[in-house]
């Protein structure tokens, strides 16, 4: 066999003897470690481990620290208020209170953060707002947040605010005016596209004008103008009212407002089958600047992320949809929610759309609901049929009824004469005239006879001959025959 070896140069003295001195220390040093070891206590072992373990939490759980943050705000804008905690166990919460009082639960928990949204603030939403984590039977506080509101509401043209709004029936606006100057004119105006101005409500020397208000006002709004404040409430709330709102006086705009508008919706609306799937869209009016639209699972409080994505303007259309197959359809509520910069600003849930909680209805029973309501369809149809069949019999009878009537009064020959003695007749009246006034009031019978029931004459003048014991005298009478038909 041939081939390339590498010759490799044998050490030195001087290696062999640094290579033995590194061994020997470390023999060494692991000896003194064992030794050192063997004289610890139980107890010493124990407070060391106890340092170590303690250690390793301060390193997976750090120590949770207050934050104090304060902001001041123009009265009927939104406050989005945010904490966040290292880590959250599946067992510890947070929650939100105001001056020591827990806030009804609109709290939502998601990523480690909770957050909270106060629509609408006006003097009563001043104060100390506290975020507390609850772990363990302990509280701890972890911000601590100071609301001002001003007295004013103005922002001028230029800066706008920004409102979002879900398009439902439990949804509102207020449109608030606030000023510590008088003014004599004040209206609210309405752009919903650039360039299209409509006025909501307006005053002229605090006496209000007359508009076709194509935004009817709510109960809240104002029905008197004190030259200092003016209040225009929106209920509901529907999708096509995105749009500017501006506050404008005899000198100035004054406040100017851009509400977004938010539309869920759900596929099929009517109900679920649990063996059908549903689509769950989310829909946004419009966007300024970035916005992510976030598809949230809620289990309690807690959001589960489901579906995101970054709406920009240059989306074609700015809607977020989820396909939920039939298993996924449980005891669960849906959230869509809006956020820009890692600020919450709207939360939509589906419950104006469809009741979710009824798809955790099991198959017997949706299908006995479907079964009732197939048969209550099918009686209403046999029902409906019946009562057609009738009217189309009553109509047919009243119909040929009519028709046998016309026939007659246009056709009278139709009659069938019938011939009756009355010569006996004669004859027995004249026994019992004895006068001889009877005897000549007697003719009446027979021109009576002569006579049909449409007046008029079917037979001819009877002859004046000379009536005998022996003689018969006929009479001729008409019957219509259709009606003595069997």
């Amino acid at each position: 066999m041939t081939g390339r070896f590498l010759n490799i140069a044998p050490p030195s003295k001087s290696c062999w003897l640094v290579l033995s001195l590194i061994s020997s220390e470390c023999l060494t040093l692991s000896e003194a470690l064992q030794r050192r070891i063997m004289r610890l206590t139980p107890i010493q072992i124990f407070i060391l481990m106890c340092g170590f373990c303690s250690r390793f939490h301060a390193i997976a759980y750090p120590p949770v620290q207050t934050v104090q943050t304060q902001n001041e705000v123009a009265p009927g804008s939104d406050v989005s208020l945010r904490c966040d905690v290292p880590l959250l166990n599946e067992s510890s919460t947070l929650l939100w209170e105001k001056d020591g009082e827990q806030i009804s639960n609109n709290t939502l928990i998601y990523n480690n953060s909770a957050f909270i949204i106060l629509h609408t603030v006006d003097e009563h939403s001043e104060g100390k707002y506290y975020c507390k984590l609850m772990e363990d039977g302990k509280t701890e506080t972890v911000r601590i947040h100071t609301l001002n509101v001003t007295s004013h509401s103005y922002n001028g043209e230029k800066k706008n605010r920004l409102i979002y709004r879900q398009s439902s029936s439990n949804s509102d606006v207020l449109l608030i005016f606030k000023s510590s100057k008088n003014y004599k004119s004040l209206k609210w105006t309405w752009e919903p596209k650039p360039n299209s101005r409509i006025d909501l409500i307006a005053f002229e020397n605090e006496i209000q004008v007359q508009l076709k208000e194509p935004i009817k006002p709510g109960i809240r709004s104002s029905t008197k103008y004190n030259s200092q404040a003016l209040i225009f409430h929106i209920s509901p709330v529907y999708f096509n009212y995105r749009g500017t709102y501006r506050c404008i006086t005899e000198i100035s705009v004054y406040t100017t407002i851009i509400l977004h508008t938010i539309r869920v919706s759900v596929e099929p609306p009517d109900g679920v089958l649990r063996n059908q799937s549903v689509v769950l869209t989310c829909e946004l009016s419009e966007v300024t600047g970035s916005v992510m639209l976030v598809w949230l699972r809620m289990e309690g409080n807690r959001g589960v992320l489901v579906k995101q994505q970054i709406m920009t303007k240059k989306n074609n259309k700015l809607q977020l949809t989820v396909n939920l197959s039939s298993y996924e359809s449980d005891l669960m509520n849906w959230q869509c929610a809006v956020f820009t910069e890692n600020t919450l600003r709207a939360l939509a849930p589906i419950t104006n759309s469809l009741n979710l909680s009824d798809l955790s209805i099991e198959t017997s029973t949706v299908t006995n609901q479907a079964i009732n309501k197939h048969a209550k369809a099918t009686a209403s149809c046999v029902l409906a049929l019946c009562t057609g069949f009738l009217l189309g019999a009553l109509l047919c009878y009243c119909y040929k009824k009519r028709m046998s009537i016309i026939s007659v009064r246009s056709d009278p020959q139709e009659s069938e004469p019938v011939y009756i003695n009355i010569s006996q007749m004669r004859n027995d009246r004249a026994e019992r005239s004895s006068t001889l006034e009877n005897k000549e009031n007697s003719p009446e019978i027979y021109r009576n006879i002569r006579r049909n029931r449409y007046g008029k004459t079917n037979i001819n003048k009877r002859d004046e001959t000379t009536v005998t014991s022996e003689s018969v005298t006929y009479a001729t009478i008409y019957f219509n025959k259709s009606k003595f038909q069997t």
